[in-house]
């Protein structure tokens, strides 16, 4: 990459969270809200509609204050570490991350252009090696929120925003290309004749 002397640290950038755990309450279930777990993560486009469903009444707020907003990026921090999905632009009010990862808000990104510009970053080997280099621990590794928010970043310049731009439309091309493909191949055996295979 470029000279880093006009780096900037992540948290001059973004805002970046970790959310506590949050779990159904029994006994007070007036609000329903998504938790997104590593299993929700899509190989490439925007985040789906998250599985798990938890029911909520005391924590309705600690849950809002941490509920994503369109384009957040989300980076898993503990464990399984270094992987990244970015929330749709209509995304629902009621998706909250699980504790194993960090949620990324950049400031004054109405179109989710420096969203995706730091999605690709973070895929990259750039970031991969990054998340490597930050990781610690003897048992679970795990990333620091402290350190994490001190990444140096490059300018995101118009420039680099339209080539990770370019990089995000042909990441999904081919991930669309490669379900259609999957799909195809789910039906060739249902759609065989096989009456006359066997007969």
């Amino acid at each position: 990459m470029r000279d880093s002397s006009d780096w900037k640290p992540l948290i001059s950038l973004a805002e970046v969270l970790r959310a506590p755990l949050i779990k159904t309450e029994p006994e007070n279930q007036l609000h329903s809200y998504h938790i997104i777990s590593i299993r929700d993560f899509p190989p490439a486009g925007y985040l789906p509609r998250p599985e798990r469903v938890i029911h909520i009444g005391e924590q309705v707020q600690r849950a809002k204050n941490f509920a994503l907003q369109p384009y957040d990026v989300l980076v898993t921090i503990a464990g399984t570490i270094g992987h990244v999905t970015i929330a749709p632009p209509k995304c629902p009010r009621n998706w909250v991350p699980a504790t194993n990862m960090f949620l990324v808000r950049f400031a004054d990104d109405p179109d989710g252009s420096k969203s995706r510009t730091f999605y690709g970053l973070m895929k990259s080997s750039f970031g991969q090696d990054l998340m490597d280099t930050l990781a610690h621990g003897k048992g679970i590794q795990i990333v620091s929120k402290k350190t994490f928010s001190r990444t140096l970043l490059p300018p995101f310049t118009p420039e680099t925003m339209q080539a990770f731009e370019k990089l995000w439309k042909e990441e999904m091309e081919l991930y669309q290309r490669s379900m259609r493909l999957l799909e195809e191949a789910n039906q060739v055996f249902a759609e065989a004749e096989v009456k006359s295979i066997v007969a």
